[in-house]
């Protein structure tokens, strides 16, 4: 056993302060070898223990689904452990006890971590110097990432802990002053030279200025703050991450701009789309980045109207929001608000949570006085859909040129943003090289077919998990669905079914959510329920749905509408329009063709008609 490597000739950086710590916190020191370090440090059957667990580990998350592309990046990585850990002439054995799959892995962790180096500093710093190696290859998959992540679940290491190791590793790249000889220097700037001010222009317009000083200087100027814990980096490590391949990794992981997604725009219009902009919720930069999708948006919160529900979201260092159709998704917000403040009280509310879970084995009868005003947010949501789609197929095209570098994202959306997530997980998964850029997805009260097919395809282009997050009692959602077949499944009011397929998360959130609203309300605490990492927060993110409507009891119904309320219908379509009718078969509403009476002006809805035969009229 090699001496221990731990001293004068490594590198301690700058630590992050953590909101609970002090600064004068002891913080635990991980070791962090480049693989001519490790190699030398530890023995060759700790470094086979490992390789095996890696490539086991690889294995499980890839099947059963090995397609071309997958096993290609199995055989990839696959090669790149073994050379890593210097163990090629023990390939063909690994392959064999890889393949039989009958290793004991609690007697090779028991192994690993009975080395020497690994009893001192941890089998994190295992994971630190593997990923050191994923990013000397310029790109840092997103199944490299889970692969890192299952196999610190089983080795015992704390994924917060690992998140520091990246962040230490991001600040190196940010900051080295990167080797170049003099004859190199002056070839690049003599290149450069004409091109420096157009790529100024391009840059500043996608990035402001923290994206034109990286892009202009290779990373030197960004600003970071290391991780919360003390990373020591051997001196190989640090000599491979200072010269200009650590330039060439910044430009690949990062992108050529080192600006990520931020002041991302479409460049020309697309489609029936009107909107469709990047905004940065952080400032700093990581290896892995969020972007975050709303369902809609409310006119109070104005420019912020995207971030502020996002306002509590702590997964990751660099997170982004993606601004997009603000003028349709505050329209349909305020038909939301109109519908539930004119038509429904209390009472109806439980009522309607109770229909909402008969809806999943039969037939939705609806309060008529609901049914009567369906258009004031038929229409508006009917449009969100629509482009909800396109949005998503160009956010597609977006995540596919790797704008925000060769790094994983994780996508986060609720409501129509979870359509948006949806529809671009499929736009992906019918193009070339689509897999390694999504790490994980979040969808929460989505508003899409639960059908298995299109689930188990967008599967296919994610490498993580994908969380379908829903609320039986979501009567709102099942509104607007009214009129489909019973046998006609919503992803966000039930669980998605899809067999021999572990990437599918189903999380019953309906302790949290009574209403569809909810997501938008209570969001921090539904992605903590999740298990999303997000900061502390005020009462007032934990407002109770019901309190909500508590105090708008009855509030704006007389009493026609009151007796209404109690009158339930079933709702179908007859010749092109919606039909309800009551328990006893007779038909008390008719949808008005759209030439039909103009009926009562909505207020806050760009003052239209609700383009319904009028119930609340006063002849």
């Amino acid at each position: 056993m090699s001496a221990d490597p731990v001293g004068s000739d490594l590198k301690v950086f700058p630590s992050r302060l953590s909101s609970v710590s002090s600064e004068n916190d002891v913080m635990p020191k991980h070791v962090i070898l480049a693989k001519s370090e490790l190699n030398k440090t530890l023995d060759a059957e700790t470094r086979k223990n490992f390789g095996t667990v890696l490539m086991l580990v690889l294995k499980w998350d890839l099947e059963p689904n090995l397609d071309e592309s997958s096993l290609g990046f199995l055989k990839a990585c696959d090669q790149l452990i073994v050379e890593n850990l210097e163990i090629s002439e023990d390939f063909e054995e690994l392959k064999r006890r890889v393949e039989e799959d009958h290793e004991d892995i609690p007697e090779l962790i028991g192994a690993i971590k009975n080395n020497d180096f690994v009893k001192k500093n941890g089998t994190i710093s295992l994971l630190g110097s593997f990923l050191l190696t994923v990013l000397e290859e310029g790109a840092y998959d997103s199944r490299h990432r889970v692969l890192l992540r299952h196999t610190g679940a089983l080795l015992g290491v704390k994924w917060n802990d690992f998140e520091d190791i990246e962040d230490t590793l991001v600040y190196s790249l940010m900051n080295q002053d990167y080797v170049e000889t003099e004859a190199a220097k002056a070839t690049r700037e003599r290149n450069s030279k004409m091109k420096k001010f157009k790529r100024y222009a391009m840059i500043g317009v996608a990035g402001g200025v923290g994206g034109v000083l990286i892009g202009l200087t290779g990373g030197l100027a960004a600003p970071f703050v290391a991780g919360a814990a003390s990373v020591v980096v051997g001196t190989g490590a640090v000599a491979g991450l200072a010269t200009t391949t650590g330039a060439a990794i910044m430009g690949s992981v990062f992108g050529a701009a080192g600006a990520g997604l931020a002041g991302y725009k479409m460049k020309k219009r697309v489609g029936a789309i009107d909107e469709f902009v990047v905004e940065s919720l952080t400032e700093d930069r990581s290896l892995h980045c969020v972007l975050c999708v709303s369902g809609w948006i409310d006119e109070q919160d104005g420019e912020n109207a995207f971030k502020v529900q996002w306002r509590h979201l702590m997964m990751s260092k660099e997170q982004y929001t993606l601004r997009y159709e603000s003028k349709y998704l505050m329209e349909l917000g305020k038909a939301i608000d109109y519908l539930m403040s004119f038509a429904i009280s209390y009472a109806i509310q439980h009522t309607l949570m109770e229909t909402a879970l008969a809806g999943l084995v039969t037939a939705i009868a609806w309060p008529l006085v609901l049914v009567s005003t369906a258009s004031v947010i038929d229409n508006p949501w009917n449009v969100c859909v629509s482009r909800a789609a396109e949005v998503g197929e160009q956010l597609a095209d977006v995540l596919l040129t790797r704008a925000h570098g060769k790094r994983p994202i994780t996508l986060i959306g609720f409501s129509l943003g979870a359509r948006v997530i949806y529809h671009c997980l499929l736009a992906m998964s019918k193009r070339e090289d689509s897999k390694g850029i999504i790490e994980d997805v979040i969808l929460l009260g989505a508003p899409v077919s639960a059908s298995t097919k299109q689930w188990k395809q967008l599967c296919t282009v994610v490498g993580g998990r994908v969380v379908n997050g829903y609320c039986t009692t979501d009567w709102l959602l099942r509104f607007l669905y009214r009129t489909m077949s019973v046998q006609f499944t919503i992803a966000g009011t039930g669980p998605v079914a899809v067999k021999e397929e572990r990437k599918i998360v189903n999380v019953n959130l309906s302790h949290i959510i009574k209403g569809h609203m909810d997501y938008s309300k209570k969001l921090t605490e539904v992605l903590e329920a999740v298990g999303v990492r997000v900061s502390e927060y005020s009462k007032e993110s934990k407002e109770n749905l019901e309190q909500y409507f508590d105090q708008r009891d009855g509030a704006g119904l007389d009493e026609k509408q009151k007796k209404m309320a109690n009158e339930m219908v079933t709702c179908s379509i007859e010749n092109g329009r919606e039909v309800a009718r009551n328990m006893e078969g007779k038909v008390v509403f008719r949808q008005e063709p759209e030439n039909g009476n103009e009926g009562k002006k909505v207020p806050g809805i760009n003052g239209k008609t609700n383009g319904i035969q009028e119930f609340f009229s006063d002849k």
